[in-house]
């Protein structure tokens, strides 16, 4: 059997994936599955400068936190901790159960993520830049 494989945009396979997804979301879970997707980002200002930023998406009932930053100057105030309370309160009001996020286990932040209650769940051996990396994970 010869296949064909071209490049595709979203809108392209938006049918064929409904109709499939469907088939699959009942052979899985037993029914069909309403999946709620939204991207969650947020920032912090002070007098008209952005000082931090968290960037995260909630996907059913899981929130994966993609990056978070604070100014460099302002780090160990409070910012980054009270970003991450934003993330997994608007979460949980979407109806979230878990957050995540990938960071190397020896940089600081580990710390930080331990200190609001993450627990590393997994290992991603050369991973970014073949470097370890480590999933943290909290129940909420």
């Amino acid at each position: 059997m010869k296949i064909n494989i071209s490049k595709a945009t979203e809108k392209e396979i938006e049918k064929f994936n409904k109709k499939e997804w469907y088939e699959a979301d009942i052979e899985h879970y037993g029914k069909p599955i309403k999946w709620i997707s939204k991207p969650l980002v947020f920032k912090v200002k002070e007098k008209g400068t952005i000082i931090g930023s968290v960037k995260a998406h909630y996907d059913v009932g899981v929130v994966f936190i993609k990056n978070l930053i604070v100014a460099k100057n302002r780090r160990r105030q409070g910012i980054g901790r009270k970003l991450m309370d934003k993330v997994e309160k608007t979460g949980k009001q979407l109806g979230a159960h878990k957050l995540y996020l990938y960071t190397m286990e020896k940089w600081n932040s580990s710390k930080f993520y331990k200190s609001l209650g993450y627990e590393k769940t997994a290992n991603l051996p050369k991973h970014y830049f073949k470097k370890d990396f480590v999933i943290y994970s909290k129940i909420i």
